[in-house]
């Protein structure tokens, strides 16, 4: 019986280790189907914003109401308030000219 080490080289369609096929992969995706996939791609950077447990709750309220995600009413309310400006005490700031 021979010892052998395990071949972690990548897969000739796969450019992540270990040798297996990723779903993610986008080689791995093209080597699975001949013809051509188009896939949609939004542009989109996820950040984690910190917020108040109440602040929160209205949040998932809202979005309950409208049947959105709080993802949805967060990124609508950060929109309406790049267009239409932010008040705060003591003046407007931002909004469209």
């Amino acid at each position: 019986m021979t010892i052998t080490k395990k071949n972690n080289k990548a897969d000739a369609s796969c450019n992540h280790g270990g040798g297996r096929l990723h779903f993610w992969c986008a080689d791995a995706t093209a080597a699975a189907s001949s013809t051509p996939r188009r896939v949609r791609r939004v542009h989109k950077v996820q950040i984690t914003p910190t917020i108040t447990k109440p602040l929160l709750t209205r949040v998932d309220e809202l979005a309950g109401q409208i049947g959105q995600r709080g993802a949805t009413v967060i990124n609508l309310a950060v929109v309406q308030m790049l267009e239409n400006g932010l008040r705060i005490e003591g003046g407007e700031l931002g909004g469209r000219a």
